[in-house]
């Protein structure tokens, strides 16, 4: 918590315990004089405020476990019936002077009743002082704790998102080489959109949200490189919606391109094969990709789901409860559909 809002607090929480002295002083003023009247109230707020504080620096982190809370209640309870006393002597013998002379019955029942008065005010001057410092102790731990989750979050996101990118350049610079023998015109087709894909990776996706048609037309580029593979009409990419505007995270896709593409068959007679269509509809998107699967597919099962997994711990992490994600097969295809509500 910030210096100026603790300021802030306790500045309130006296202004209002004076008020409500005041407010319980002035009736009994009676025939008190000035002078009276100002010891009378400057031995309270002295004993107040001297608990209330040595309370709060009293209290720090070790005190907010159960068993230092019941001793901090017991040597609170000791201390404040043992200070207490001094000070209700000094409180009758300022104001009596003549307290020396008072009988021994006159003078207990004197201090008698001005020590359960200061007792019960000083006990909880000391408990509000405790709670405040608990408070503000707590509420610290519950902020630290909330900026440890967001900076590990980060760097969770972080190295799932790296998990994509040295994989993704590796395969391509593979095919690229096995093309320049056979290809040489495929391979510098390939070598150019390469070079925009890895031209967005390095220079636009540290941010945390990018624009949505950034990431468009990084799709369109990574379909351009991978189509060199695949047979004509295999890779289809559908957009419906406007997308201006509206903001992601960076390589958001590319976790189900990967996992898709990782699954893929060439000589799938299905055209496309692999069908994915981004819809747009206000602060909503619905992402759905289509990959025609075969018997001969059984064995990637285990592999896909292990990679939609660390997906969905992308997604949680990114989006929280906003989000949906389906997997679904049938017609020899299989679908996943991602729904997403950008806020």
């Amino acid at each position: 918590m910030k210096r100026d809002h603790i300021i802030l607090i306790h500045a309130i929480f006296w202004a209002v315990t004076l008020v409500s002295i005041g407010l319980q002083v002035i009736p009994s003023i009676g025939n008190k004089t000035w002078d009276v009247i100002a010891i009378d109230f400057s031995i309270y707020i002295i004993s107040f405020v001297s608990f209330f504080y040595l309370f709060y620096f009293f209290i720090s982190q070790k005190h907010l476990y159960k068993k230092k809370i019941f001793l901090l209640i017991i040597y609170g309870l000791l201390f404040t019936i043992i200070v207490t006393i001094p000070v209700t002597y000094l409180y009758i013998y300022l104001l009596l002077q003549n307290v020396m002379e008072m009988t021994g019955r006159r003078f207990f029942l004197n201090f008698g009743k001005n020590y359960i008065g200061f007792f019960e005010t000083n006990f909880m001057f000391a408990v509000s002082g405790s709670l405040i410092k608990i408070a503000f102790l707590w509420y610290n731990n519950t902020m630290k704790q909330k900026e440890a989750e967001k900076q590990l979050i980060s760097v969770e996101l972080a190295l799932l998102r790296s998990q994509v990118n040295p994989r993704f350049l590796l395969n391509t610079l593979a095919y690229i080489r096995s093309l320049i023998e056979r290809s040489p015109e495929k391979a510098i087709y390939s070598i150019e959109n390469l070079s925009e894909i890895m031209s967005y990776m390095l220079y636009e996706t540290s941010a945390g949200k990018v624009p949505l048609n950034n990431e468009i037309n990084y799709i369109n580029n990574y379909l351009k490189l991978l189509e060199v593979r695949y047979p004509p009409g295999y890779i289809a990419f559908e957009v419906a919606g406007e997308a201006s505007g509206l903001k992601v995270p960076p390589l958001l896709f590319m976790p189900f391109l990967e996992s898709t593409f990782s699954t893929a068959q060439e000589d799938s007679p299905v055209r496309p094969g692999i069908s994915i269509t981004l819809l747009l509809n206000g602060n909503g998107l619905i992402f759905a990709v289509t990959n025609y699967i075969s018997d001969r597919s059984e064995g990637l099962k285990d592999e896909k789901a292990v990679s939609l997994s660390s997906i969905k711990r992308f997604l949680d992490l990114e989006f929280g409860e906003s989000y949906t994600l389906e997997t679904m097969e049938e017609n020899n295809k299989s679908i996943v559909k991602l729904n997403i509500k950008l806020l």
